[in-house]
């Protein structure tokens, strides 16, 4: 395709057309405009005094291709479900996307892009509202980036939630959980040689996991003051991050955190890192009430479980046995210091 903003049959044929806006309220993006446009529901009903937020949050994925599209938009929409946890009653509503592509990429990419996003966008309920297209030179591979938009009504009376030392972190599904399935495709033919088929084919079915969508719903009731979403970095990365939004240090059993056999067993093949491993699917929640928030979680068929707790110095600390760790600042996601 040319250099320059994808524009003309190519953009009404290969994502325009693709795109279903079927979002209350919504107007999605028309030819060349390159917005979208959002008006709220039930604004008369809104709770009296009750003040209307909205939140924003973004994702980038340099994984290729319509894998990379769709995993671009459940980190976007997950990252503002979490971020409005503990702020009142909550709905991402729009999902916007960018596709950087380079000049060689065929148009038949773009589609397979542009449908990738847009059922990933149906599974979350969440309207695909636009998808910017430019071809430029600077890029050997297709990049992706997405926003999604969030809308919150505050709670008319009452002190905002917070984050404190003493309070437990819970955390749902596994470790390495997008990681994992990316690993399987990459590199499923050297796997093959030592795993069964069986193993393999149940890792990629893990893509059903990657919402947190019903686990933030679930907390949003409990009493939950702070969230964050796991993603590029792995529960490591997220962890640190959590520590950093409180303004607290943590302690975290490394046996406690939740992890998949398949995902051990196809790390310690690859030599990777699983705690380090992009987790996109996996939420963290600081409540007073752990167990409490674990077993309603579970009562959801959502995985939970406490992994620790956050603490009053500003220490970060991964316990195994004997052993006590330092968590590091936020390093890069396991999967790029792969040989």
């Amino acid at each position: 395709m040319k250099t320059g903003n994808v524009t003309g049959n190519v953009y009404k044929r290969s994502v325009h057309r693709k795109i279903e806006i079927n979002g209350i309220g919504v107007k999605g993006a028309e030819y060349g405009e390159g917005c979208a446009f959002l008006t709220s529901e039930n604004v008369d009903k809104a709770p009296e005094k009750a003040k209307q937020l909205w939140i924003t949050a973004q994702s980038l994925s340099v994984w290729s291709g319509a894998e990379g599209a769709k995993l671009c938009v459940y980190e976007a929409v997950n990252r503002a479900a979490a971020a409005a946890v503990g702020k009142g009653e909550a709905k991402v509503r729009m999902v916007s996307m960018q596709l950087m592509l380079p000049a060689d990429c065929q148009e038949q990419e773009l589609q397979k892009m542009t449908v990738a996003a847009q059922e990933a966008a149906q599974k979350l309920q969440v309207t695909l509202a636009d998808v910017k297209v430019h071809v430029s030179g600077a890029v050997i591979a297709p990049v992706a980036t997405a926003e999604a938009l969030a809308e919150v009504w505050t709670a008319p009376a009452g002190a905002a939630l917070s984050a404190r030392a003493g309070q437990q972190i819970v955390m749902t599904k596994w470790a390495g959980l997008a990681g994992t399935v990316r690993l399987e495709k990459t590199y499923r033919e050297a796997l093959l040689k030592r795993y069964p088929a069986q193993l393999l084919n149940d890792v990629a079915q893990l893509e059903q996991h990657f919402s947190i969508l019903p686990e933030a719903a679930v907390a949003g009731k409990s009493g939950v003051g702070l969230a964050c979403a796991v993603s590029e970095g792995g529960v490591f990365h997220a962890l640190w991050t959590l520590a950093e939004q409180a303004g607290t240090g943590l302690e975290v059993s490394l046996k406690k955190i939740p992890i998949r056999q398949e995902t051990v067993e196809i790390c310690n093949e690859l030599d990777v890192n699983p705690y380090e491993l992009s987790g996109n699917g996996s939420l963290l929640f600081v409540t007073d009430q752990g167990e409490m928030l674990a077993e309603q979680l579970q009562q959801q068929k959502i995985p939970a479980a406490v992994i620790g707790f956050l603490s009053a110095d500003n220490d970060r600390v991964i316990v195994n046995g004997e052993e006590r760790r330092f968590l590091e600042p936020a390093n890069t996601d396991a999967i790029y210091r792969m040989e």
